[in-house]
Order: C-alpha cells, then sequence, then structure tokens
C-alpha cells in the first residue's frame, strides 16, 4: 500500500462526507449511509482481494479463505497480520487486530464516541 495514513485519512474522510450527506439524521438515514459506505468497502476489498497474489488458487474450505484474509490481505493493506482469529464453530468468525488504524482515533478521547458508530457498524 502507498501509505497507511492515506488510507485511513480517506477513509475518515468517507464517513464524514457520507454522514454529512444524510437528508434524514434519524436512524434510516444512518443506516443508509453506513450501507454505502460498507458497500463500497466490500467492493474495494474483493477487487484487492481478487489481484492478491495472483497464483493462489480457488479456496477450497472457508478456512483457507480466512487464511488468506488474515496473513496476505491483512498484510498489503495494513502491513501486519490479524492477532486473532477466533470462531463459535457455527459460521461466525471474529478477526481481532489489536492496532487496528481505522479505529486508533476512536480511542483518543470522548469527543469521537459520537462517531465510532459510523467507523465500526457491526459492534
Amino acid at each position: 500500500m502507498a501509505g497507511a495514513g492515506l488510507f485511513v485519512f480517506l477513509h475518515a474522510e468517507m464517513v464524514a462526507e457520507l454522514g454529512a450527506r444524510d437528508t434524514d439524521p434519524g436512524p434510516g438515514g444512518q443506516k443508509r449511509s453506513l450501507s454505502v459506505l460498507e458497500g463500497t468497502g466490500f467492493r474495494v476489498g474483493q477487487a484487492l482481494g481478487e489481484r492478491l497474489p495472483p497464483e493462489t488458487p480457488a479456496f477450497r474450505e472457508e478456512l483457507d479463505a480466512l487464511k488468506f484474509l488474515c496473513k496476505d490481505l491483512w498484510v498489503a493493506v495494513f502491513q501486519k497480520q490479524v492477532d486473532g482469529l477466533c470462531t463459535n464453530h457455527q459460521g461466525t468468525y471474529v478477526l481481532q487486530d489489536n492496532s487496528f488504524p481505522l479505529l486508533i482515533p476512536m480511542a483518543l478521547g470522548l469527543q469521537y464516541l459520537e462517531e465510532a458508530p459510523k467507523v465500526s457498524s457491526r459492534w
């Protein structure tokens, strides 16, 4: 990746821009913005995953895809591997990154508390 700082800044600006475009300040408007942001992230992640590495064979099992995500893709985007991967053995997986750069600004003070749900919509 060209620069992790640039990626973090781009992500923050995308979240801010989508939040500013909401004509409906209620929960419906926020869900729509989060849906657009999530869709954009999905498309970008899918395109990046398809290009890294070109010699990777098709994944035969779910675990192979998760290993690729935790090692190859995470390293390409964040320059480090995932710190942990947990499962409940029922199809739910949790990736743990103790220094996830997109959430570090949220830990810097209470002034970001209101913005946190926009950045991590699943938690």
